[in-house]
């Protein structure tokens, strides 16, 4: 079985959403969060659904039920008589680099480096000689490595923008709420494995929407292939 890295870096604002956590701050739609970094994620069955409907929907001669198993009906339940597992294992997406404001060029990015020691120890459970080492650049952007608690600090409730959500009913305010997004730039990476290079060659270069609020332009991540 291959083992794909890929690094998945967000063009829009990003709400990848929790549905299972409570918030008593003014925050009504959190963001996904690694349960033990606190960390921003986005959750392996949220990666997989969002490349599933790409993929349905964008490519050809692939093989959507081999790769990604039998579909559910609306009760969340399979059919026993057409019931297959999926190929492709998919895991949650990590944060990597997170952008900044900079005053000479618009932003850069920081990282630390106990997150780029765990996205190694990851990679390093399926592909043993391989090894990642920080940029100092990303896309052109500066990267700089920062302590483990202002990376953390970056991307705290405090820090990450917070926009108010508004539906109107004949120009009255019928339901406000406040929805919490990681920028525009952020980076991700993500380890899929599959048998071959189907989805490797499908994604790679391939712009992909995540999360919600499509129809308002959130969400849409570049995915690329990293080359270890």
């Amino acid at each position: 079985m291959n083992t794909h890295v890929f690094l998945i870096t967000a063009k829009t604002n990003l709400h990848v959403g929790d549905e299972s956590g409570s918030t008593f701050s003014v925050i009504d739609k959190a963001i996904q969060r690694d349960p033990l970094t606190q960390l921003p994620c986005i959750n392996s069955s949220s990666l997989k659904g969002a490349i599933k409907e790409f993929c349905v929907h964008n490519t050809e001669n692939l093989n959507i039920k081999e790769l990604f198993g039998s579909d559910v009906d609306e009760t969340g339940k399979t059919n026993h008589n057409d019931s297959q597992k999926g190929n492709a294992i998919f895991f949650d997406a990590k944060l990597l680099l997170m952008p900044q404001q900079n005053d000479t060029n618009l932003f850069h990015y920081i990282t630390c480096n106990e997150v780029v020691e765990q996205m190694n120890e990851k990679i390093g459970l399926f592909n043993e000689n391989t090894h990642y080492n920080a940029p100092q650049t990303n896309n052109g952007r500066n990267v700089q490595i920062v302590d483990t608690e202002k990376f953390s600090n970056s991307c705290s409730d405090d820090n990450l923008p917070i926009i108010a959500r508004n539906v109107l009913e004949n120009g009255e305010s019928k339901n406000l709420w406040y929805e919490q997004v990681l920028p525009a730039e952020t980076v991700f990476y993500a380890i899929i494995r599959e048998d071959g290079d189907n989805l490797k060659n499908a994604l790679n270069g391939k712009l992909i929407q995540i999360g919600a609020n499509a129809t308002i332009g959130y969400g849409y991540c570049m995915f690329n292939i990293l080359t270890l």
